[in-house]
């Protein structure tokens, strides 16, 4: 279920329209008007989880920490019906204070565009809330908080170069980031990105609207072949059984367990479906009985978010052979 806090961004990517549809100076509901909405979907019957789908969660600090102990409070009281999750910019993990709040209010997986572990790239596309940090200790403080990060990357910019798919597979694993949603660089129409690229005639095209699908608008640097080359190798690699089932260690190793995630019938048939499909008949049944396993012998909080993750995993690596026999690599 969907539901809205704020609108804007305070930063200003080269390559993204957020500020440019909603505003550079964030604003938000009050409060109030928060809890009247969720009341609303409590009273419906939903208890699942709750998608914040702000543009940037955090753009206006002030507002949120104001807004969050009410939303704990709320959750307290109505014996946590909801887990969230939600978008935010990579200096949450310089707020400790906000980031308790977070996992108190329980907020259990929050996106970040991290883009690139390629600083030159970072300061080209003006995303500087990412430069001048260790971006894996800034992950990890956020693990340790009990919220999953799932991670945006993109690759095609004029500063990357043919290692940057090494590298970014490389930061991907180490991080422990499970869930990596990595695509291409396209131009958004009246971006600064697409001004610029229009304007040293590099631009070719409108944007299919998926940084996914193997399409760009524009004439990359490194060139169009080995871009789409070295983008379909990154995805081969990360979504592999082997890779993806190392990151599940490495982020349980980070991630502390907090309040348990309410099981629902659904998840029980899951579960049940995944032991059958993954555990028999997927490539990744080895990697899966270890993982069951060793969480079930040793890590017993975790394995409701393991079998999670697992189940995940089945759906995307599905989705990575389909795109890498559309491109016929």
């Amino acid at each position: 279920m969907l539901i809205q806090y704020s609108r804007g961004c305070p930063f200003n990517c080269e390559f993204c329209d957020i500020s440019i549809l909603n505003g550079s100076i964030p604003r938000t509901k009050s409060p109030h008007q928060i809890i009247d909405e969720l009341n609303s979907l409590y009273e419906m019957g939903w208890r699942k989880s709750v998608f914040f789908v702000d543009d940037n969660f955090i753009g206006n600090k002030k507002d949120v920490k104001e807004m969050l102990p009410h939303l704990v409070r709320w959750q307290k009281e109505m014996n946590y019906p909801f887990s969230f999750l939600t978008e935010a910019s990579m200096n949450l993990a310089d707020d400790e204070e906000l980031m308790d709040l977070m996992a108190r209010a329980n907020f259990k997986k929050v996106f970040l565009g991290i883009e690139t572990p390629n600083m030159d790239s970072l300061k080209e596309c003006r995303k500087l809330q990412n430069v001048n940090r260790d971006l894996k200790s800034s992950i990890r403080k956020i693990q340790g908080y009990g919220m999953e990060v799932i991670g945006g990357f993109i690759v095609g910019f004029d500063n990357d170069n043919e290692s940057i798919f090494q590298n970014q597979i490389d930061f991907i694993q180490d991080s422990g980031i499970v869930i990596a949603m990595v695509g291409l660089l396209n131009a958004i129409p009246h971006t600064d990105l697409w001004k610029r690229l229009k304007k040293e005639g590099r631009l070719h095209g409108e944007t299919s609207g998926s940084n996914t699908d193997g399409t760009i608008n524009f004439i990359p640097r490194m060139g169009k072949k080995k871009l789409i080359e070295g983008y379909l190798k990154i995805i081969s690699d990360i979504y592999s059984p082997k890779e993806y089932y190392r990151r599940i260690d490495i982020f349980l190793k980070y991630y502390k367990t907090g309040r348990g995630k309410r099981i629902h019938r659904s998840d029980v048939i899951a579960f049940l479906r995944s032991l059958w499909k993954i555990g028999f008949f997927s490539k990744a049944r080895f990697h899966y009985w270890r993982l069951v396993l060793r969480t079930l012998t040793s890590n017993r909080k975790s394995f409701s978010k393991a079998m999670e993750l697992a189940i995940m995993g089945y759906h995307f690596q599905k989705i990575a052979g389909k795109m890498k026999r559309h491109q016929n690599v």
